[in-house]
């Protein structure tokens, strides 16, 4: 993997209201390590990759390129870009979040390389409501720092993806998980491989409400994000050998009624 420590995987597509955020949230870290930025700039159909390009060419020691001639979509997108991490940990940043934090890199990487039972670390953050305006405090983890895989089977969303710093295992790429995000099977996996961290400091922003993003489609079309989720939990029962089937079952049953008390809601 080089020298680079740290592998920072952004995927964007049509993001320029938010792109030079991001990019700049990413050089603005302070580290002792090298770092790299892997942009997935996924053809884009407004002025994201010519902000890209022009980011790259100001900084191609630290900046890397992935400019497919199609659209790929999220997932192909993102297996793409993690494939291109060669650093010994990858850091998420997606193009329409940012980081806050100078020394967020330093912190997470200062832990992980103290404690090798930790798989992964994250972090509290800002959600910036783009439909309304309103901004809260993402994270509530149960008032405790140390997470498992029951944590992460059973809780109704995680962390934001910018918050997520993990060791770089090649195999999660080849691992094909198919209808979720990427960001949801990385966080799995990494439950499997140890414990998780939470760094109770705000060090990343969230916008919530982006035009195609996740949180976009989830409310307009919940039914079809609900889906995705069990297709997750799916494909985890058979990887794990149904190991933790009693867990997720348990996350089943708490998404039906979600379900419920969410349409009794529109209606």
């Amino acid at each position: 993997m080089d020298d680079i420590m740290v592998s920072i995987c952004m995927i964007t597509y049509n993001h320029e209201k938010y792109i030079i955020q991001a990019i700049e949230g990413v050089l603005m870290q302070k580290t002792n390590f090298p770092i790299e930025l892997i942009i997935g700039e996924d053809y884009s159909t407004d002025n994201t990759r010519k902000i890209c390009l022009e980011y790259k060419e100001k900084y191609p020691n630290i900046i890397k390129l992935l400019l497919p001639d199609k659209n790929l979509g999220a997932n192909q997108n993102s297996r793409n870009t993690l494939e291109a991490c060669r650093g010994k940990y990858i850091a998420m940043c997606e193009g329409d979040d940012y980081w806050t934090d100078s020394h967020k890199l330093q912190k997470q990487v200062d832990f992980l390389e103290m404690y090798d039972d930790f798989s992964m670390c994250f972090h509290n953050a800002i959600r910036n409501n783009l439909y309304d305006g309103t901004r809260q405090n993402f994270n509530n983890p149960l008032n405790k720092n140390i997470f498992n895989i029951k944590d992460v089977i059973l809780k109704p969303w995680f962390t934001p993806t910018a918050s997520i710093v993990y060791r770089n295992d090649k195999d999660f790429v080849d691992i094909e998980w198919y209808g979720i995000n990427g960001d949801m099977k990385i966080l799995f996996l990494n439950s499997l491989k140890g414990k998780l961290y939470y760094f109770d400091e705000i060090m990343s922003m969230y916008n919530y409400g982006t035009p195609g993003s996740i949180s976009d489609f989830n409310k307009h079309l919940f039914m079809p994000l609900y889906r995705k989720k069990f297709v997750l939990l799916n494909h985890f029962d058979q990887y794990t050998h149904f190991k933790y089937f009693h867990l997720t079952s348990l996350k089943r049953i708490k998404m039906v009624i979600g379900i419920f008390l969410k349409i009794i809601r529109i209606r």
